[in-house]
């Protein structure tokens, strides 16, 4: 079952970035999205938010770096690589590349994305698109 996960979580990462948004056939109906600091999202909402970063970083990727299963659950740690090229969060268009990390864990069920936990590093983000004074 761990293998089965990991290769469906990773499915998704590769759909992500090449589709340019939420690949929604691979979640479940009841798809709950939680992104720290934010409530808890059903798909149609995760959707509208994905596409908040690739209108902002248009060549947006999300590289896995590392990545461990347990059944159902898949944990990982990524990378968050772009370009700001349009208004992204309130900052206008910068042209700053941006590199930041974000660990997270999904849960697989019926080889669909049933939940997704992630906490992106916005604190570099938010500096990298001249959100925030770098350190």
């Amino acid at each position: 079952m761990s293998d089965h996960s990991e290769n469906v979580v990773r499915q998704y990462f590769s759909e992500l970035d090449r589709g340019r948004g939420t690949p929604a056939h691979m979640c479940t109906d009841d798809f709950v999205f939680h992104v720290a600091g934010f409530a808890p999202m059903d798909l149609a909402a995760a959707v509208e938010f994905g596409q908040i970063f690739f209108v902002g970083l248009p060549d947006l990727m999300h590289p896995l770096e590392h990545v461990i299963a347990q059944g159902d659950t898949v944990a990982f740690r990524c990378r968050y690589e772009g370009t700001h090229t349009a208004a992204f969060m309130g900052a206008p268009a910068t042209g700053n590349a941006v590199s930041f990390q974000g660990i997270g864990f999904m849960r697989v069920a019926s080889d669909k994305i049933a939940e997704f936990w992630v906490s992106p590093d916005r604190m570099t983000m938010m500096q990298q698109v001249g959100l925030l004074p770098s350190a």
